[in-house]
């Protein structure tokens, strides 16, 4: 319910995966990744194992022999144009985290020459999904100007999770910016000397694509739209419904868990993620749970558990009270029953401002939108007396600063006979992403009772 807008932060923080070459990585080597950028192939501007990443118009990104701290090179990042006070260029090395630690700490020299923007080295631990564990960066010291070889240090704790130490020097604005002999020590001790992990894999998995995986995916025609959904693991169904403007990729660290027990049943809504709406009235919680009974019996479904998050926990609570035959057990987190009731009149009026943004843009995304936002204002319908004659158990779930009103998740919790009510501390709307061991836990602690 209510998901206005997910702030975009850091854009280019999205990298390639890193590429093992040989088991001989897996052996101590002086210089592994080419921290010093001295080792040059063929083209004079290219260098071992970094890259110029997003690289913008107007800037260069190579290894540059007239400037460096030790040895014969450096690499130079450079604003060319000189007129591009907003944009920047990035160099990025990606090192696997095969090392047995608890704390990585990166050292490196920054030389600077004329920056009016800023010199940023930002630094970011990843897990095998490519999303991100730890992060931190220079920001905080504003770094510019005209200065001299100086070293900085950063450090960020080394979790059991993490495969990616990701490394990207960037450059704001104009100037020149020169990085030399940077070092990775695990727990102080440089890599060349660390220990590797005894249970390193060289060849992980591939990360699974949740939401565009042809191989797990599936459709079916349902009234006026047509239903991507994609399926996971063995067991009693369990059928995920994702928020407004949402897909089935913010599952991902659910279906991942769930999967092991359960047969998961992920689906985008008409109209969001790979699903279609040729539908040309409004949007309704009663359409997209009648939605999700044509999908049911399309599968052969007769019973499911269901996790709705959002938008996906109204229509879940629609579903139990409406098709109480389909449900064995329900989960949910952010739902509502009347949106006038469950968030503030500041929230509503976000919604509203954000509608009248969308109507001044005549693309067909925009339009949807429309339709998406107007439903946050106008549904669902649901009384106390339909929460009361819900049958299946349900576990009402919510963050403490949820933009749904905690006195509202407690309505619903009391008005369903087989209920249970869980506030996750110091969780927002978006607590499935945000304390996703937490939430599992207690979600599969009740789907296993």
């Amino acid at each position: 319910m209510l998901r206005i807008f997910l702030t975009a932060v850091f854009a280019f923080y999205q990298f390639s995966s890193f590429c093992q070459t040989s088991s001989d990585s897996l052996k101590p080597v002086k210089d592994e990744y080419n921290l010093g950028f001295e080792k040059i192939i063929p083209n004079p501007k290219s260098f071992v194992g970094w890259n110029t990443g997003t690289t913008k118009s107007g800037y260069k990104v190579e290894v540059d022999s007239t400037q460096k701290y030790t040895g014969k090179y450096s690499l130079l990042i450079e604003n060319i144009a000189q007129d591009v006070e907003s944009n920047y260029a990035m160099s990025s090395l990606i090192i696997p985290a095969k090392f047995d630690g608890k704390e990585v700490e990166i050292r490196f020299y920054l030389k600077l020459e004329h920056v009016t923007g800023h010199a940023d080295f930002p630094f970011r631990i990843d897990n095998e999904d490519n999303d991100k564990l730890q992060f931190t960066n220079l920001l905080a010291k504003r770094i510019y100007g005209t200065q001299d070889w100086k070293q900085y240090s950063l450090k960020l704790p080394l979790q059991k999770e993490a495969t990616t130490i990701n490394l990207f020097p960037l450059l704001y604005g104009p100037g020149k910016m020169w990085i030399d002999d940077v070092q990775v020590l695990i727990d102080g001790v440089d890599i060349s000397q660390a220990k590797i992990k005894t249970d390193y894999n060289l060849n992980p998995p591939k990360p699974i694509n949740y939401g565009a995986n042809i191989i797990a995916s599936g459709r079916v025609k349902v009234k006026d739209a047509e239903l991507y959904y994609e399926t996971y693991g063995k067991g009693e169904p369990l059928l995920l419904l994702h928020g407004n403007s949402q897909s089935i990729s913010v599952f991902k660290k659910q279906i991942k868990a769930f999967s092991k027990k359960y047969k998961v049943i992920a689906v985008d809504t008409r109209g969001q993620g790979k699903s279609a709406d040729f539908s040309t009235g409004s949007l309704s919680y009663d359409l997209y749970a009648e939605d999700m009974k044509i999908l049911l019996d399309s599968l052969h479904i007769n019973k499911t558990n269901i996790l709705g998050w959002s938008d996906g926990g109204n229509t879940g609570l629609i579903m139990a009270a409406k098709y109480p035959k389909y449900v064995d057990k329900l989960a949910i987190t952010g739902a509502c029953t009347n949106p006038n009731d469950a968030v503030s009149t500041s929230t509503l009026e976000e919604v509203r401002k954000a509608i009248e943004s969308l109507k001044t843009k005549l693309d067909a995304q925009s339009k949807y939108q429309v339709k998406l936002f107007t439903m946050l204002l106008t549904e669902p319908h649901l009384t106390a007396l339909d929460l009361k004659k819900i049958k299946a158990p349900v576990l009402v779930m919510a963050g403490e600063k949820d933009m749904i009103l905690e006195k509202h998740t407690r309505f619903i919790a009391a008005n369903i006979p087989k209920s249970q009510l869980f506030i996750f501390k110091g969780a927002s709307h978006y607590v499935p992403v945000e304390k996703v061991s937490e939430f599992n836990t207690e979600v599969l602690n009740f789907l296993n009772q």
